[in-house]
């Protein structure tokens, strides 16, 4: 770029995020759903019922509870499993809404105009696929290698006869090597005080940048070791409009540790990989090249800003033709979100990075 100049704008975010403007009543819901009642209790210091965060059986009771009342899913998952926030997923749904209806790139590529989705790692939960379907209408294959994974994703899919033609439960078979493996959505709410952020959301159209060298740590961690991800599990015939993951955010269960204002549960093989996240989007980035003609967005929740840098050059170093990120902000946790595309851009956009957060915010109370 001419003398390194950015031009700087400001871009609308398209924030349709159900709980931005109305917290979930608690107790209403325990009025509706006596089996939500047992977990709730009156908070003296903060003037209103809430939850224990620290039981899984609670933040389980909530999840399904949401999904049922505000989207009419029957959800569940079995001990021990990941319980997902649904307010965290349905940011992460938005976002990709919001660069599916951009015009950024030439428009839907699945058959009949109808949009198409894959879940890398679905999980038990099936969250992002039950979520497409209910929010957009989109249709969805997802992928896991668990065998508990694969049957729990299928039971939710069954128990929702209404989406049930939408979605594909498919299973990733292992080839054999070590390590990483495929229940990939790795959840840590942390909530602060009183008030959870839940849909604060920078959108950043990002410039490209020097190649990063590549110390041994780094090229170790491009030696993905574990199941396929995309290729291998995409056939050859078939065309999506977007992938979506939340890859293992960890390298060892040391690291992931345990957050002891929570409780999502979560297992081993949903949270840590050899290399963590950055060996894992690395081999999505790398399989995307093969694919750049059967998707038209990549994306991926990211839970280290350390590694947007690396990954961004990466993208740019495989030629790609855009690539875009968004801050989603919950509480004091924040996770990230990247995507990218091989296709031409309709219209060229202006790089720009943002001087500071954007001002939208929103708060849910628990």
């Amino acid at each position: 770029m001419g003398g390194n100049k950015k031009r700087k704008r400001k871009e609308e975010v398209k924030v349709k995020c159900k709980y931005s403007e109305n917290s979930p009543d608690f107790t209403h819901l325990a009025s509706l759903y006596p089996s939500f009642q047992p977990f709730l209790h009156y908070s003296s210091r903060h003037n209103y019922h809430t939850i224990d965060w620290t039981d899984f059986n609670a933040t389980r009771e909530l999840t399904r509870v949401l999904l049922l009342h505000h989207h009419s899913l029957n959800w569940w998952i079995p001990d021990g499993q990941l319980c997902p926030t649904v307010p965290n997923r349905s940011n992460y749904i938005y976002w990709v809404a919001d660069l599916l209806s951009s015009d950024i790139i030439p428009n839907t590529i699945s058959a009949g105009g109808k949009v198409r989705g894959f879940d890398i790692g679905t999980g038990a939960n099936c969250i992002y696929p039950l979520l497409g379907a209910a929010l957009m209408g989109w249709s969805f294959v997802g992928s896991d290698v668990t065998d508990v994974a694969i049957e729990w994703a299928e039971k939710n899919v069954n128990n929702n006869p209404h989406f049930s033609e939408m979605i594909e439960i498919r299973k990733v078979e292992s080839n054999g090597s070590t390590s990483c493996v495929q229940g990939l959505h790795y959840e840590e709410p942390v909530h602060s005080g009183t008030e959870i952020n839940l849909c604060e959301s920078i959108n950043t159209e990002v410039a490209p940048l020097p190649s990063l060298p590549l110390d041994s740590h780094i090229q170790e961690n491009k030696n993905y070791r574990g199941p396929p991800i995309l290729l291998g599990v995409v056939r050859d015939d078939e065309k999506f409009d977007f992938c979506m993951c939340n890859p293992p955010f960890f390298e060892s269960l040391e690291e992931a540790g345990l957050n002891p204002k929570t409780s999502c549960g979560g297992t081993s093989k949903e949270m840590v990989c050899p290399g963590g996240e950055k060996a894992f989007i690395t081999r999505i980035i790398e399989d995307s090249t093969e694919l750049k003609h059967q998707f038209r967005w990549f994306t991926s929740m990211i839970g280290r800003k350390t590694n947007l840098k690396y990954l961004t050059s990466k993208l740019w170093e495989v030629g790609v033709t855009i690539v875009k990120t968004t801050e989603f902000v919950q509480g004091r946790t924040s996770r990230w979100g990247l995507a990218w595309s091989f296709w031409p851009p309709i219209q060229k956009s202006s790089i720009f990075l943002p001087e500071k957060k954007s001002n939208i915010s929103f708060l849910l109370e628990v």
